[in-house]
């Protein structure tokens, strides 16, 4: 029987500033946590059998998990669970007082209450795709590893998710030979209230400091609502020939209007390609 993440936690597990996030050591049952972590994917099977480089992020989304027979059903029956409107519901309650502070107004932009938002499973197209706006908020559940380390490096620095995304969270699957130092989720608060980021959300250190870092241990759970202000990255990993593993839950709107849950400010330069693509016709493909 599927286990939710959010059956250890409690709102007074939540910590409220810089940005609301909790962590919760021993999310799951051990023995339920153990029968998962046995029948974790291959790197090759999560990469697509896709070329493997140093220190990258591979993911495999629901849709693929879902449709794939050749998957252990523990692990289907998980992500079935997760990308459900039971789970959102149950999100969205534990979330609530956070997202009430956060977005009083989230009501009236999606034009009904919160609990009667409709939902689905992503779709493996563009974020805006037909596919995608079918709902009110589109769920993933997603394997991830991020590969061998040939040369020390952060697979991600300073970075906030994509405005679309209400909240997110994360469940490690570290290796038990895995004993290297690294992987660790640095949380990070602004220097000042406003600051730039380029196109992939990323943010330059001088503009950030850490106040935090979520150790990268086995049955591990952080989440957080994603805000403005909701900084995270991931500290570098020296040379290892072990992949860092986790799951990755998700909840985005591609309906909502304005665009997104929050702006974003983005750097002098990354503004200034922006205009300089749209006034030469060129479109992302």
């Amino acid at each position: 029987m599927t286990t939710s993440i959010l059956e250890r936690v409690r709102r007074s597990d939540i910590v409220h500033a810089p940005y609301p996030h909790l962590h919760m050591p021993d999310a799951l049952d051990a023995a339920y946590y153990g029968e998962l972590a046995a029948a974790y994917p291959t790197l090759n099977r999560i990469a697509n059998n896709a070329p493997i480089g140093n220190n990258e992020a591979y993911l495999l989304s629901a849709r693929d998990v879902l449709d794939d027979p050749a998957l252990p059903g523990i692990w289907r029956d998980f992500f079935d669970y997760h990308t459900s409107k039971a789970f959102f519901r149950e999100m969205l309650s534990f979330w609530e007082p956070c997202i009430q502070r956060e977005y009083p107004d989230l009501t009236e932009r999606f034009g009904k209450p919160l609990a009667e938002l409709e939902t689905a499973v992503r779709a493996r197209s563009k974020e805006k795709s037909p596919g995608n706006i079918g709902a009110d908020m589109m769920l993933d559940c997603q394997f991830g590893m991020n590969s061998p380390v040939t040369a020390p490096s952060s697979v991600r620095g300073p970075h906030i998710d994509k405005p679309y995304k209400l909240y997110a969270a994360l469940l490690y699957f570290r290796h038990p030979e895995d004993n290297f130092q690294g992987g660790d989720l640095d949380l990070y608060r602004p220097k000042k209230p406003h600051y730039p980021t380029n196109a992939q959300l990323n943010v330059d250190e001088r503009h950030v400091e850490r106040f935090a870092t979520i150790p990268y241990r086995a049955n591990t759970l952080i989440m957080w609502l994603n805000t403005p202000r909701s900084l995270h990255g991931v500290s570098p990993r020296p040379v290892t020939s072990v992949s860092r593993r986790y799951v990755n839950f998700l909840a985005e709107s591609y309906t909502l209007k304005p665009d997104g849950f929050f702006s974003v400010t983005q750097s002098g330069v990354t503004r200034g390609l922006a205009a300089l693509k749209r006034a030469v016709g060129f479109r992302d493909v």
